[in-house]
């Protein structure tokens, strides 16, 4: 069974090149500026923010300062990213809120100026500016989810046919695509078998897609899947990419008069474990930040001190014939057989 894989981190180093401006030993900058680091961050979630402000403490303590800055826009935040880079600082993390072609133009001044970036959650693969890339294992949190359902409907076995219904993260970020694609890949041939029946027909990415990922823009959709499809038949699953976007999946549900379908989640978040207990959402991936975080903090101090960072990909990402270095993190299964133990 490979949902094994969620609950042990396994550490692998193993040799990465070296990139054009990163870590290069002949920058001409001060040590005040190299110690310094722009963070550039979307405010959609309040995870963000928590990522950011753990990352400033842990940079502080380490030395350096910082420049954290949040946006609900990509072309807001590709002005931002402009602006930190212009300041030449040591290090530029990058946690992009829109696609690729929003940061193209401005992280060639990366380049320029010889500040190394990391991509931090959120891969960028267009630019040649992007030294390394420091996320979860995003393909590992789709299998995940698809493996999971998998096994508690008893897939295998011939068990069904359930009702299913699909959602899947915002549309502009790479993220939400690699979640949904992995997991459908799971859970297709379920659906042609007749295993799973999605009633509403909707099973593409882009049918179902939170815009983004609002939990809130969750609700219309709910709300009309379950008026129009399911008033005289249950619902028995629902694929939700996030912990927040299934609370209101939830809600809707439960408005609706109908038992708590096999839901999904992501995150981690507190509401979600609590959900977990009362028995209400069935299980959440969740992303330690602080593992990310700080996994984040030593690429940055390793950049700028000029030594190579520990990555464990240098497969995975690639953009045209290179590859970016990434560290990747291990996601972990949280559900009422072990809610407690993670949610200390």
């Amino acid at each position: 069974m490979k949902l094994a894989k969620f609950f042990c981190a396994t550490l692998i180093l193993i040799f990465a090149t070296a990139l054009s401006g990163c870590g290069d030993s002949s920058l001409s900058l001060d040590n005040s500026v190299r110690k310094s680091v722009a963070v550039c961050f979307p405010n959609l979630t309040p995870s963000w923010e928590r990522n950011g402000e753990a990352m400033r403490k842990l940079l502080e303590e380490e030395g350096f300062t910082v420049d954290i800055q949040y946006s609900g826009k990509a072309e807001e935040q590709a002005e931002q990213v402009k602006n930190a880079l212009a300041k030449k600082p040591g290090c530029l993390v990058l946690g992009a809120l829109g696609t690729d072609e929003y940061y193209i133009d401005v992280l060639a001044d990366a380049k320029k100026y010889n500040v190394p970036v990391i991509a931090f959650d959120r891969a960028i693969l267009s630019s040649d500016a992007v030294s390394y890339y420091a996320s979860f294992d995003n393909a590992a949190i789709g299998e995940g989810m698809g493996e999971y359902l998998e096994t508690a409907l008893n897939l295998k076995s011939g068990a069904g046919p359930y009702n299913i219904e699909l959602f899947a993260g915002g549309q502009d970020d790479g993220n939400a695509h690699v979640f949904f694609n992995r997991t459908m890949e799971i859970l297709e041939p379920y659906l042609r078998s007749g295993q799973l029946v999605c009633r509403s027909g909707q099973r593409t990415f882009e049918q179902v897609y939170v815009a983004d990922w609002v939990s809130e823009n969750a609700r219309p959709r709910i709300k009309e899947l379950l008026s129009k499809y399911y008033t005289d038949a249950p619902l028995n699953v629902v694929l939700s990419p996030n912990d927040d976007i299934a609370g209101v999946i939830l809600s809707e549900i439960s408005a609706a008069g109908k038992p708590a379908p096999v839901i999904s989640g992501l995150d981690g978040d507190p509401a979600a474990y609590q959900r977990i207990r009362e028995g209400t959402q069935t299980f959440t991936i969740a992303k330690d930040a602080n593992v990310l975080t700080a996994k984040c903090v030593r690429m940055i101090k390793a950049v700028v001190e000029g030594t190579q960072p520990d990555i464990n990909d240098v497969t995975t990402y690639k953009n045209g014939d290179r590859v970016i270095p990434a560290y990747l993190c291990t996601p972990q299964i949280v559900d009422k057989t072990n809610v407690d133990i993670v949610a200390k």
